[in-house]
Protein backbone atom coordinates (compact mmCIF):
# COMPACT_ATOMS: atom_id res chain seq x y z
CA UNK A 1 0.00 0.00 0.00
CA UNK A 2 2.04 2.85 -1.31
CA UNK A 3 -0.23 5.65 -0.07
CA UNK A 4 0.88 5.14 3.54
CA UNK A 5 -2.58 4.36 4.94
CA UNK A 6 -2.47 2.31 8.14
CA UNK A 7 -3.73 -1.28 7.72
CA UNK A 8 -5.93 -2.83 10.45
CA UNK A 9 -2.95 -4.77 11.87
CA UNK A 10 0.41 -3.14 11.23
CA UNK A 11 3.95 -4.36 11.86
CA UNK A 12 7.46 -3.12 11.25
CA UNK A 13 7.85 -5.83 8.60
CA UNK A 14 4.70 -4.71 6.77
CA UNK A 15 5.83 -1.09 6.99
CA UNK A 16 9.16 -2.04 5.38
CA UNK A 17 7.39 -4.04 2.67
CA UNK A 18 5.24 -1.03 1.80
CA UNK A 19 8.34 1.18 1.68
CA UNK A 20 9.85 -1.26 -0.81
CA UNK A 21 6.68 -1.11 -2.89
CA UNK A 22 6.79 2.69 -2.83
CA UNK A 23 10.40 2.53 -4.01
CA UNK A 24 9.46 0.28 -6.91
CA UNK A 25 6.59 2.58 -7.93
CA UNK A 26 9.08 5.48 -7.95
CA UNK A 27 11.31 3.72 -10.48
CA UNK A 28 13.42 1.61 -8.09
CA UNK A 29 16.04 4.28 -7.28
CA UNK A 30 19.32 2.78 -6.08
CA UNK A 31 20.50 3.11 -2.50
CA UNK A 32 23.29 5.35 -3.78
CA UNK A 33 20.85 7.75 -5.41
CA UNK A 34 18.61 7.73 -2.33
CA UNK A 35 21.63 8.48 -0.16
CA UNK A 36 22.51 11.40 -2.42
CA UNK A 37 18.98 12.85 -2.36
CA UNK A 38 18.25 12.29 1.34
CA UNK A 39 21.66 12.58 3.04
CA UNK A 40 20.93 9.30 4.83
CA UNK A 41 23.52 6.52 4.80
CA UNK A 42 22.94 3.45 2.65
CA UNK A 43 23.12 1.22 5.72
CA UNK A 44 20.26 3.08 7.40
CA UNK A 45 18.26 3.08 4.16
CA UNK A 46 18.83 -0.65 3.68
CA UNK A 47 17.71 -1.37 7.25
CA UNK A 48 14.53 0.62 6.63
CA UNK A 49 13.69 -1.40 3.51
CA UNK A 50 14.49 -4.79 5.05
CA UNK A 51 12.52 -4.19 8.25
CA UNK A 52 15.39 -4.86 10.65
CA UNK A 53 14.02 -2.11 12.85
CA UNK A 54 11.52 0.72 12.69
CA UNK A 55 13.19 3.62 10.83
CA UNK A 56 13.38 7.06 12.37
CA UNK A 57 10.94 9.78 11.37
CA UNK A 58 13.76 11.55 9.50
CA UNK A 59 14.52 8.40 7.49
CA UNK A 60 10.87 7.83 6.62
CA UNK A 61 10.41 11.46 5.61
CA UNK A 62 13.52 11.37 3.44
CA UNK A 63 12.60 8.12 1.66
CA UNK A 64 8.99 9.11 0.99
CA UNK A 65 9.91 12.56 -0.33
CA UNK A 66 12.64 11.07 -2.53
CA UNK A 67 9.98 8.71 -3.95
CA UNK A 68 7.74 11.72 -4.76
CA UNK A 69 5.02 10.84 -2.24
CA UNK A 70 3.35 12.73 0.60
CA UNK A 71 5.11 11.90 3.90
CA UNK A 72 2.27 13.00 6.22
CA UNK A 73 0.40 9.68 6.40
CA UNK A 74 3.63 7.69 6.37
CA UNK A 75 4.93 9.62 9.39
CA UNK A 76 1.61 9.22 11.21
CA UNK A 77 1.78 5.49 10.58
CA UNK A 78 5.42 5.35 11.67
CA UNK A 79 4.66 7.16 14.95
CA UNK A 80 1.76 4.78 15.61
CA UNK A 81 4.10 1.83 15.12
CA UNK A 82 6.72 3.42 17.38
CA UNK A 83 4.17 3.56 20.19
CA UNK A 84 3.43 -0.14 19.73
CA UNK A 85 7.12 -1.04 19.68
CA UNK A 86 7.83 0.90 22.89
CA UNK A 87 4.84 -0.73 24.62
CA UNK A 88 5.97 -4.16 23.49
CA UNK A 89 9.51 -3.61 24.79
CA UNK A 90 8.18 -2.38 28.14
CA UNK A 91 5.88 -5.36 28.66
CA UNK A 92 7.18 -8.17 30.93
CA UNK A 93 8.57 -11.06 28.96
CA UNK A 94 7.07 -14.51 29.61
CA UNK A 95 9.38 -17.24 30.82
CA UNK A 96 9.87 -19.70 28.00
CA UNK A 97 11.24 -23.14 28.70
CA UNK A 98 13.73 -24.20 26.13
CA UNK A 99 12.83 -27.32 24.24
CA UNK A 100 15.48 -29.77 23.11
CA UNK A 101 16.80 -28.78 19.74
CA UNK A 102 15.26 -30.66 16.89
CA UNK A 103 17.59 -32.43 14.54
CA UNK A 104 17.24 -31.04 11.01
CA UNK A 105 15.62 -33.55 8.66
CA UNK A 106 18.71 -33.71 6.45
CA UNK A 107 20.90 -34.56 9.49
CA UNK A 108 18.37 -37.13 10.66
CA UNK A 109 18.40 -38.87 7.29
CA UNK A 110 22.19 -38.85 7.15
CA UNK A 111 22.38 -40.27 10.70
CA UNK A 112 20.01 -43.01 9.66
CA UNK A 113 22.11 -43.81 6.62
CA UNK A 114 25.26 -43.91 8.74
CA UNK A 115 23.57 -46.25 11.22
CA UNK A 116 22.66 -48.52 8.37
CA UNK A 117 26.23 -48.59 7.12
CA UNK A 118 27.54 -49.53 10.58
CA UNK A 119 24.99 -52.22 11.19
CA UNK A 120 24.66 -53.65 7.72
CA UNK A 121 27.22 -56.38 8.39
CA UNK A 122 25.48 -57.77 11.47
CA UNK A 123 21.79 -57.14 10.91
CA UNK A 124 19.30 -57.91 8.19
CA UNK A 125 16.56 -55.71 9.67
CA UNK A 126 17.42 -52.70 7.51
CA UNK A 127 17.53 -53.76 3.89
CA UNK A 128 19.21 -52.24 0.87
CA UNK A 129 15.76 -51.43 -0.49
CA UNK A 130 14.91 -49.42 2.64
CA UNK A 131 18.16 -47.51 2.38
CA UNK A 132 17.52 -46.69 -1.27
CA UNK A 133 14.05 -45.50 -0.33
CA UNK A 134 15.55 -43.06 2.21
CA UNK A 135 18.01 -41.79 -0.37
CA UNK A 136 15.24 -41.26 -2.92
CA UNK A 137 13.15 -39.40 -0.34
CA UNK A 138 16.10 -37.15 0.48
CA UNK A 139 16.62 -36.37 -3.21
CA UNK A 140 12.94 -35.48 -3.65
CA UNK A 141 12.96 -33.16 -0.64
CA UNK A 142 16.10 -31.43 -1.84
CA UNK A 143 14.62 -31.02 -5.32
CA UNK A 144 11.43 -29.52 -3.85
CA UNK A 145 13.47 -26.63 -2.45
CA UNK A 146 14.02 -25.46 -6.06
CA UNK A 147 17.12 -25.11 -8.21
CA UNK A 148 20.01 -22.94 -7.13
CA UNK A 149 20.88 -20.19 -9.62
CA UNK A 150 24.68 -20.23 -9.90
CA UNK A 151 24.70 -16.68 -11.31
CA UNK A 152 22.80 -15.10 -8.39
CA UNK A 153 24.08 -13.81 -5.07
CA UNK A 154 20.49 -13.72 -3.78
CA UNK A 155 18.30 -16.75 -4.57
CA UNK A 156 14.77 -15.84 -5.70
CA UNK A 157 12.03 -17.53 -7.70
CA UNK A 158 10.20 -16.37 -10.80
CA UNK A 159 6.68 -15.19 -10.00
CA UNK A 160 7.57 -13.33 -6.78
CA UNK A 161 6.67 -9.66 -6.27
CA UNK A 162 10.01 -7.80 -6.56
CA UNK A 163 8.88 -5.33 -3.90
CA UNK A 164 8.89 -8.19 -1.40
CA UNK A 165 12.50 -9.16 -2.11
CA UNK A 166 15.97 -7.60 -1.65
CA UNK A 167 16.18 -7.39 -5.45
CA UNK A 168 15.00 -3.77 -5.31
CA UNK A 169 18.17 -2.78 -3.45
CA UNK A 170 20.46 -3.02 -6.50
CA UNK A 171 17.77 -2.76 -9.18
CA UNK A 172 18.33 -0.44 -12.11
CA UNK A 173 16.63 0.31 -15.41
CA UNK A 174 18.35 -1.86 -18.03
CA UNK A 175 16.09 -0.94 -20.96
CA UNK A 176 13.64 1.91 -21.42
CA UNK A 177 11.67 3.27 -24.38
CA UNK A 178 8.98 5.90 -24.78
CA UNK A 179 6.05 4.51 -26.72
CA UNK A 180 2.91 5.91 -28.41
CA UNK A 181 0.03 7.46 -26.47
CA UNK A 182 2.43 9.03 -23.97
CA UNK A 183 3.60 5.77 -22.40
CA UNK A 184 6.93 4.29 -21.35
CA UNK A 185 7.98 0.63 -21.12
CA UNK A 186 10.98 -0.50 -19.08
CA UNK A 187 12.82 -3.58 -17.91
CA UNK A 188 14.23 -3.38 -14.38
CA UNK A 189 17.18 -5.64 -13.58
CA UNK A 190 18.77 -6.86 -10.33
CA UNK A 191 22.20 -8.34 -10.92
CA UNK A 192 22.40 -9.78 -7.39
CA UNK A 193 19.16 -11.68 -7.90
CA UNK A 194 19.94 -12.31 -11.56
CA UNK A 195 16.30 -11.49 -12.22
CA UNK A 196 14.23 -8.70 -13.69
CA UNK A 197 10.72 -7.39 -14.12
CA UNK A 198 8.89 -5.19 -16.60
CA UNK A 199 7.06 -1.95 -15.97
CA UNK A 200 4.75 0.30 -17.98
CA UNK A 201 3.79 3.86 -17.06
CA UNK A 202 1.12 5.92 -18.81
CA UNK A 203 1.05 9.72 -18.71
CA UNK A 204 -2.13 10.38 -20.68
CA UNK A 205 -4.29 11.02 -17.61
CA UNK A 206 -6.81 8.41 -18.80
CA UNK A 207 -6.13 5.67 -16.28
CA UNK A 208 -9.54 5.83 -14.60
CA UNK A 209 -11.74 3.01 -15.89
CA UNK A 210 -8.95 1.67 -18.11
CA UNK A 211 -6.21 -0.96 -17.82
CA UNK A 212 -2.47 -1.34 -18.14
CA UNK A 213 -1.09 -4.71 -19.25
CA UNK A 214 2.59 -5.67 -19.17
CA UNK A 215 4.48 -8.93 -19.72
CA UNK A 216 8.09 -10.13 -19.51
CA UNK A 217 9.46 -13.39 -20.89
CA UNK A 218 12.62 -15.09 -22.17
CA UNK A 219 13.13 -14.21 -25.84
CA UNK A 220 13.55 -17.91 -26.59
CA UNK A 221 10.16 -18.83 -25.08
CA UNK A 222 7.68 -15.93 -25.33
CA UNK A 223 4.74 -18.19 -24.41
CA UNK A 224 6.67 -20.46 -22.04
CA UNK A 225 6.00 -21.18 -18.36
CA UNK A 226 8.44 -18.48 -17.20
CA UNK A 227 6.41 -15.68 -18.79
CA UNK A 228 5.12 -13.18 -16.22
CA UNK A 229 1.97 -11.12 -16.95
CA UNK A 230 0.28 -8.32 -15.04
CA UNK A 231 -3.00 -6.50 -15.65
CA UNK A 232 -3.91 -3.55 -13.43
CA UNK A 233 -7.13 -1.52 -13.72
CA UNK A 234 -7.36 2.19 -13.03
CA UNK A 235 -3.64 2.80 -12.53
CA UNK A 236 -0.99 5.01 -14.08
CA UNK A 237 1.54 2.19 -14.07
CA UNK A 238 1.91 -1.55 -13.59
CA UNK A 239 4.80 -3.95 -13.13
CA UNK A 240 5.21 -7.72 -13.41
CA UNK A 241 6.48 -10.24 -10.92
CA UNK A 242 10.08 -11.42 -11.13
CA UNK A 243 11.53 -13.56 -13.88
CA UNK A 244 14.85 -15.27 -13.22
CA UNK A 245 17.16 -15.22 -16.25
CA UNK A 246 17.85 -18.88 -17.08
CA UNK A 247 21.30 -18.21 -18.58
CA UNK A 248 23.61 -15.28 -19.40
CA UNK A 249 22.86 -15.80 -23.08
CA UNK A 250 19.08 -15.51 -22.69
CA UNK A 251 17.59 -12.10 -23.40
CA UNK A 252 14.53 -10.92 -21.51
CA UNK A 253 11.82 -9.08 -23.46
CA UNK A 254 8.79 -7.05 -22.43
CA UNK A 255 5.59 -6.01 -24.19
CA UNK A 256 2.43 -4.25 -23.12
CA UNK A 257 -0.77 -2.46 -23.93
CA UNK A 258 -3.24 0.03 -22.48
CA UNK A 259 -6.96 0.47 -22.89
CA UNK A 260 -8.90 3.63 -23.59
CA UNK A 261 -12.58 2.90 -23.22
CA UNK A 262 -13.29 -0.22 -25.26
CA UNK A 263 -10.13 0.14 -27.36
CA UNK A 264 -6.97 -1.87 -26.59
CA UNK A 265 -3.82 -0.09 -27.75
CA UNK A 266 -0.66 -2.14 -28.27
CA UNK A 267 2.52 -0.36 -27.24
CA UNK A 268 4.47 -1.82 -30.11
CA UNK A 269 7.34 -4.26 -30.57
CA UNK A 270 9.03 -5.93 -27.59
CA UNK A 271 11.80 -4.19 -25.73
CA UNK A 272 14.65 -6.55 -24.81
CA UNK A 273 17.74 -6.59 -22.66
Amino acid sequence: MSDGATPPVDTVEQFAADLRLLRVSAGSPTLASLQHSTGISRTVLSDAFTGKQLPSARTVDGIVRACKADPVEWLRRRDHLATKVIASEAAPKPVVRRQPKRVHWVVAVLIGLAAFALGAGTSNVVTTTAMQGQVNTLKKQLAAAGPVNPHAQIQVRSGVDPAMTPCVNDAKVSASEDRPHNTRIQIIWSNKCYAGWARIARYDGLEQGNEVKVSIYPETAPKGPDRQDATEPGVQGAYTTLIVRPSPQTRLCAVGSITVGSQTISLGDPICT
